[in-house]
């Protein structure tokens, strides 16, 4: 199956958004409450709640940023 370029911009915006999401919510987890009994499983919850909030922003950032990255280069 072969996708668009915007379905496929979308699709790799997922995968860094889930990335980050991932990796944040942890160093935050750890400054906030340091290493607990059941950390993963509060990990895991932190990290679905943070992927869905990045995701959309992702979406909405990424092209203003591409923009202003473009608009300071010229």
């Amino acid at each position: 199956m072969k996708l668009g370029a915007k379905s496929a911009e979308r699709i790799s915006i997922l995968f860094i958004a889930a990335g980050m999401s991932l990796l944040m919510s942890a160093a935050m987890l750890l400054l906030n409450v340091g290493v607990i009994p059941d950390f993963l499983l509060a990990w895991l919850k932190s990290w679905a709640v943070s992927t869905v909030v990045a995701y959309p922003a992702a979406l909405l950032i990424v092209p203003l940023g591409r923009k202003l990255s473009g608009w300071l280069i010229r």
